[in-house]
């Protein structure tokens, strides 16, 4: 099964496509896909990431033959709801037959360590 991860955080979106064995075909960011420094976070910069990769994935299994994908999430930056909006848009209408599984890999914190201590003036 082929991989498809969203790492979306508030300074950027990173989206990369792995094999079976995890190994990285493709990757794009919002800096590699032409935005700039803020820019990079945006809602339309992960859009843009998110339809080239359709597109690279699509030509690959064109080469490949028939694979499953699954799309894993992590982070909860604006480039999520760009992914998401995407596959359900027409961009992403010829790719939706081939997904397999959703997951969503974002880190939760429960409890966890203790705060630092307050800062007085």
């Amino acid at each position: 099964m082929f991989h498809l991860h969203i790492h979306s955080t508030r300074n950027n979106t990173i989206a990369t496509f792995t094999n079976q064995e995890g190994n990285p075909v493709a990757w794009w960011s919002g800096g590699s896909c032409g935005f700039k420094k803020v820019n990079r976070s945006s809602y339309e910069a992960g859009y843009q990431c998110t339809i080239r990769a359709f597109e690279k994935i699509l030509d690959y299994r064109q080469e490949v033959g028939p694979f499953s994908l699954e799309i894993i999430f992590k982070g909860f930056g604006q480039g999520r709801d760009a992914m998401q909006k995407a596959l359900l848009a027409s961009e992403g209408e010829k790719l939706r037959p081939f997904v397999s599984k959703l997951t969503d890999k974002t880190p939760v914190k429960i409890g966890g360590t203790r705060a630092q201590k307050a800062r007085r003036l």
